[in-house]
């Protein structure tokens, strides 16, 4: 199976206009499709279906509802999101899409919300897969928790409280947001520490310096790596723009704009995260000791046999590659006791689930050899991913439960991108 290019289409009136947009979209990997928004011809639709669609539109039309349709029956059984990057307010409800971004936006902006979606559909289609596994190997019914809930959303406001800041506040408290405000960096990581929020809006009025420092932490915090940052400002230029973009926030917010479109660019980025969150919380529900490996969480060799079949077969009717990685570990020191190799293996398998995206399959195959299934992704594409996985157990600090010695091991680490014959078989 040849390299899989990720590709993102985008349908505008001007295709041949959104350089900046392509150029954004190529810094991340992907190849972006331009295609006219009023395309009527499924040909003219590329063969191998998009990660995402990016719907660039002011008009929502009778026409542009026959075109998603159409792209929808070439690319049927596939949940491919689309996201409408729009200035009107008025979106229709009849209109199909997953989310949408308020013009003016920047093109990391648009990129990041892209993967997003990307992420949240793939998560979606593994769920799918893993239920089927469930019911149709183990015999387990598995219903879906209700993803609906009235609970308020939770966002930090960081900065000064000019009565800029305010107003926003307010008009979010009416909406029955929970805010909490911190008026400095410091007070900020604080509640982001001990607290979960859905996002956190940083006051720029005056500097961008703090809110960029609170932001450039937060991405590299396992726990608040995903959280949305949103930056109230005036007027930016278009060089801070970049660098606010590039620090890792997701939203700047013009102080001028309409105080509802304000409200409504932190919730739906709020909404976003918090959808996330329970796709997140789902996963780690599916399964249950049957199929499960006790100690460390991660999924047992017969769930995993049994899965992995059936995500290769789907996969493979895409003409999509199914990529499976192979860690063997071994005492470094053979005098080390049983219990001692025994808790090494264990502390490795914890961190292993912790290091992929949550739609990857990991699984214990044997105490001291462990799986990790990579759908629609190539050994090659892979190699960066490996190399960071390897670096990170090489250098984990493990102790002996018993005595708190450090305990050293050794690994063994083998790619591989799966064929037919290799994903009928057992793995191990």
């Amino acid at each position: 199976m040849n390299e899989l290019m990720k590709s993102v289409l985008i349908l505008s009136s001007a295709p041949q206009t959104q350089k900046a947009i392509n150029k954004a979209f190529e810094a991340r990997g992907f190849t972006p499709i331009g295609l006219n928004i009023n395309c009527r011809e499924n040909d003219k639709l590329p063969e191998r279906p998009p990660s995402a669609i990016l719907l660039k539109t002011q008009k929502f039309t009778e026409q542009l509802n026959k075109t998603i349709a159409l792209i929808k029956a070439r690319y049927v059984g596939l949940n491919i999101p689309i996201l409408v990057l729009t200035s009107s307010t008025q979106v229709p409800e009849d209109l199909i899409f997953d989310s949408v971004l308020l013009e003016p936006c920047h093109p990391a902006q648009i990129v990041l919300r892209t993967i997003g979606l990307i992420r949240l559909a793939q998560m979606e289609q593994e769920i799918g897969l893993r239920l089927e596994t469930l019911e149709h190997d183990f015999g387990i019914t598995h219903t879906r928790p209700d993803m609906s809930t009235n609970e308020p959303f939770n966002i930090l406001f960081v900065g000064k409280a000019s009565p800029e800041f305010m107003v926003i506040i307010n008009a979010l408290q009416r909406k029955n947001v929970r805010v909490v405000a911190a008026f400095t960096s410091f007070t900020a990581f604080d509640y982001l520490y001990e607290q979960t929020f859905d996002a956190v809006v940083m006051n720029g009025l005056m500097s961008l310096d703090s809110a960029l420092s609170v932001t450039q932490t937060m991405r590299k915090n396992a726990k608040l790596f995903h959280v949305p940052a949103l930056l109230m400002a005036n007027d930016i230029s278009k060089r801070n723009q970049d660098a606010v973009y590039d620090a890792g926030m997701n939203d700047i917010l013009n102080i001028d704009d309409n105080l509802e479109d304000i409200s409504t660019r932190v919730l739906e980025q709020a909404n976003f995260h918090r959808l996330h969150q329970n796709l997140k919380h789902e996963f780690g529900m599916l399964g249950g000791d049957v199929c499960t490996d006790t100690a460390t969480q991660l999924y047992n060799k017969s769930f995993f046999n049994a899965h992995l079949s059936r995500v290769f077969k789907f996969y493979d009717m895409q003409d999509m590659p199914v990529s499976l990685c192979l860690i063997r570990i071994s005492p470094h020191d053979d005098n080390k006791t049983d219990e001692a190799i025994g808790a090494s293996y264990q502390q490795i398998g914890v961190m292993i689930k912790n290091l992929v995206r949550l739609q990857d399959i990991t699984a214990r195959l044997e105490p001291n050899l462990f799986a990790i299934s990579f759908p629609g992704q190539t050994a090659g594409q892979l190699g960066p991913v490996i190399e960071r996985i390897e670096s990170i157990l090489k250098c984990a600090t493990l102790s002996d439960p018993l005595t708190g010695a450090i305990l050293k091991i050794k690994l063994e680490l083998t790619m591989t991108t799966l064929n037919t014959a290799g994903a009928t078989a057992s793995v191990a």
